[in-house]
């Protein structure tokens, strides 16, 4: 079996061949990125185990977690919630929390409070430790693949020097990997959105992405750092000679 052949609705891919901005690729076989790992079949699960993965970052709240468990693939397991409040509670991402949640912030709809979080949560800075380490090839996931998943790429894209476009765009295939689970959603809503353009492109969010989100959190890292180092270097730890390092290890 090879990686492409794994179904696309698991959104199971990995960061391998993005350039960098001094022409350099990211190595293959490093960074993976997954929805649900239960949700593999047994020949992608097999297939998953041969890669030699170090490391699991589940980014799911317990209670995701709990109700569906991750198999084992022989690697170290981290059960790291993203996603906080603005108190710095987790989100048990059950819709009761999710609800509650929404209530309590006043600041802003939870959409804001989720992807302007994510990029400062505890959980990344945990990967990116391991990272550091060189404890690679990683694994990280939700339960989509999409968000709390996506953002943590888009973040080890440009901790590599890769553009952001570049970065946001691997954030925005999760639509082409989930297209089938997109087109049934949209199925099952068409009384609601058929009439509202404007809706159905905010539901776009519920299976797939908006590129929109992504862009809300680093828009959030720009407001507090005149650059992306200045970010890594106060809130992942990494400093100037510390990414020069890890490029020259992780890009060929």
């Amino acid at each position: 079996m090879k990686l492409e052949e794994i179904r696309k609705s698991m959104n199971f891919r990995e960061l391998g061949g993005y350039e960098s901005a001094d022409g350099r690729k990211v190595v293959s076989g490093q960074f993976y990125r997954s929805g649900c790992l239960a949700d593999l079949n047994e020949e992608e699960l097999e297939y998953v185990r041969s890669l030699g993965i170090r490391h699991v970052f589940d980014f799911r709240s317990e209670y995701e977690s709990e109700t569906v468990p991750d198999p084992d693939i022989g690697a170290e397991n981290h059960h790291l919630n993203a996603l906080v409040d603005r108190q710095g509670n987790q989100v048990q991402f059950d819709p009761k929390s999710i609800e509650k949640a929404s209530a309590q912030d006043n600041a802003g709809d939870f959409l804001e409070m989720m992807y302007g979080g994510l990029p400062f949560c505890e959980a990344y800075k945990q990967m990116f430790g391991v990272i550091k380490a060189h404890e690679t090839p990683i694994l990280f996931h939700c339960s989509a693949g999409k968000d709390r998943t996506g953002i943590a790429a888009v973040l080890i894209l440009l901790m590599l020097g890769v553009d952001e476009e570049t970065a946001l765009d691997d954030y925005d295939l999760t639509n082409e990997y989930r297209a089938e689970q997109i087109g049934r959603f949209f199925e099952k809503m068409a009384p609601v959105i058929q009439n509202d353009p404007e809706m159905k492109q905010k539901m776009q969010a519920f299976e797939g992405v908006l590129r929109s989100s992504a862009e809300l959190s680093l828009a959030r890292i720009k407001e507090r750092y005149p650059n992306y180092p200045s970010y890594f270097e106060d809130v992942q730890g990494m400093d100037e000679k510390e990414l020069i390092d890890l490029r020259n290890y992780y890009l060929r």
